[in-house]
């Protein structure tokens, strides 16, 4: 026998408490928001995930639930909230990289700038050398 318990598929449906269905000001259509709030497929603008996502994590929604829902990696929602539901701030996955250090005689390269330049540098040569000698034995360019 097929049947399903009453009720079984059917779940609280999430409003946007509004009589107005669209918000020039900030670029919002609450139909789209509604929809996105249910689980249902539809395009967002970038303030209306946002609102979507602000929406959702007050009624304690995890991060993985809210992006699934608006289409949004969980480290972008984690800074709309730490940046206080605003877009922009610093993505959590970004980080200051140093730059590396010029090199110097003696490194391979050195040897290969040198190379460039149309110059001659024993040592760098012997350094180059050296390190394709390490690389062929033990697979690795790391000085040991």
């Amino acid at each position: 026998m097929n049947g399903h318990r009453i009720g079984a598929g059917q779940r609280e449906r999430l409003y946007v408490s509004t009589t107005a269905t669209y918000d020039e000001t900030a670029d919002l259509d609450y139909i789209a928001i509604e929809y996105a709030l249910n689980g249902e497929p539809v395009k967002l603008t970038p303030a209306e995930k946002i609102h979507t996502a602000r929406i959702l994590d007050g009624r304690g929604f995890s991060l993985t639930a809210i992006g699934e829902r608006i289409g949004s990696d969980t480290s972008t929602i984690q800074g709309w909230k730490d940046n206080g539901w605003k877009p922009g701030g610093k993505h959590p996955k970004t980080r200051a990289r140093t730059p590396r250090p010029e090199p110097v005689c003696g490194e391979p390269r050195m040897y290969r700038r040198h190379l460039k330049a149309g110059e001659t540098c024993d040592v760098c040569r012997a350094a180059n050398a050296a390190a394709d000698r390490r690389y062929r034995l033990t697979g690795s360019r790391a000085a040991a």
